[in-house]
């Protein structure tokens, strides 16, 4: 981006919002879980219609689970999580990748041919399909690790298969790619999204966020640490379960696919939603139907642009946003003008083209995208306005 950008951009940043955050090195399950559950041991981090869990009991399951994969699950390099309790399925995919295993979260229920697809070398599963190293959720009854992790520090630290400091590059959450692979998020790459999400939506302790994209997606994924990182509550309602709260929140949070079903979820739940729905989107979408559904959720309707190649990169911040626009960067995201023919990257910055297909350059992307010189090609191409505003227009092959 030229400097005219930059500097139209600052002009007009949201007060309060840091366009630059610092990322620490350190896993996002010690971010996450492990430090709220320090300093706010009973305040209440995941809560479904039958049961919450307190970020202390969040830490003590996810340090049980760590020391069951540890036992006996010796060997395994890739873990693909098939558990319908929103709760299992979170403690467990955490404490896989605690390990630095790589986790594949796709629902209870996958198809065969992606199942097969990300080989997986061990299948945590209730219902578990056949011909694959199976380990239940319910075994972490059965084996004696009750709270051992917290007793050494941080689980894995001294394992030699780990070293004296996790490998915060290595990959550890698989996501399905557009082109048929997978993309790989890092403890690096989910820990930028936590922060950069948590500062951009202005997340203070106590927030309250009601999840209907599941944990294995780019949307549900990123709120949910985001959301962690800043000590609030996650109230979930994917799998098709019902939210188990009433009265208000503060987002609501749904993939938004061009139609209004899945977003207006919390209206026919009886939940008010106080800030705005956060509506993921991948493109184009139909702006008029944006302004009708904020009409009737009776708050704004905040897009959010990413992929699963991507990551997010574009938001409707809740203090500046247009119905047309689906945002401005997020903090630790770069965008730079691509020529649409090729995706060769422009010397002219947004200042001095027209239009031009967006190219990405994050912290918070996974490794796996198409890669343009140091930029991720979107194949969506569209303008910034003065105020520093980004418009899609159309998209390329």
């Amino acid at each position: 981006m030229s400097k005219g950008a930059i500097g139209v951009l600052a002009a007009y940043w949201p007060e309060g919002t840091a366009r630059h955050a610092y990322v620490p090195l350190e896993q996002v399950t010690q971010s996450c879980v492990r430090k709220p559950a320090v300093t706010s041991p009973d305040a209440v981090a995941f809560a479904t219609g039958e049961r919450t869990l307190r970020y202390g009991e969040m830490a003590a399951r996810l340090e049980q689970a760590v020391g069951a994969l540890r036992a006996s699950a010796a060997g395994a390099t890739r873990v693909a999580v098939l558990l319908d309790d929103p709760v299992e399925e979170i403690v467990w995919t955490l404490a896989a990748m605690d390990l630095d295993l790589l986790a594949w979260t796709p629902g209870p229920r996958p198809e065969p041919a992606g199942l097969a697809a990300f080989e997986p070398d061990l299948v945590i599963s209730d219902d578990p399909p056949e011909g694959y190293r199976v380990m239940r959720s319910s075994d972490l009854r059965e084996v004696d690790v009750a709270l051992q992790g917290s007793e050494r520090g941080s689980p894995g630290r001294d394992d030699p298969k780990w070293g004296t400091r996790p490998n915060l590059r290595a990959p550890i959450a698989a996501l399905a790619s557009g082109s048929g692979g997978e993309v790989l998020h890092s403890h690096k790459t989910l820990l930028a999204t936590a922060i950069s999400l948590s500062s951009f939506y202005l997340l203070e302790p106590g927030a309250q966020v009601l999840l209907l994209a599941p944990p294995g997606t780019w949307l549900g994924l990123a709120m949910l640490l985001a959301t962690w990182y800043r000590s609030g509550t996650v109230h979930s309602a994917w799998h098709h379960h019902e939210p188990g709260v009433t009265g208000k929140v503060d987002y609501a949070v749904e993939v938004w696919d061009g139609h209004s079903g899945l977003l207006t979820a919390p209206v026919a739940a009886g939940v008010r939603v106080g800030v705005g729905v956060v509506a993921g989107v991948s493109g184009l979408f139909d702006v008029s139907l944006r302004r009708r559904l904020a009409r009737r959720l009776g708050a704004p309707v905040l897009t959010l642009l990413g992929s699963n190649e991507h990551g997010p990169y574009v938001a409707s911040h809740p203090s500046w946003y247009m119905n047309g626009s689906p945002g401005i960067p997020l903090p630790n995201v770069d965008i730079r003008p691509l020529d649409p023919a090729g995706g060769r990257e422009l010397s002219l910055g947004w200042d001095a083209v027209e239009e031009a297909e967006l190219g990405v350059k994050s912290s918070l992307s996974p490794a796996g995208g198409e890669l343009v010189g140091s930029w991720l090609r979107t194949h969506l191409v569209g303008h910034v306005d003065p105020t520093g505003l980004y418009f899609l227009r159309r998209e390329v092959p």
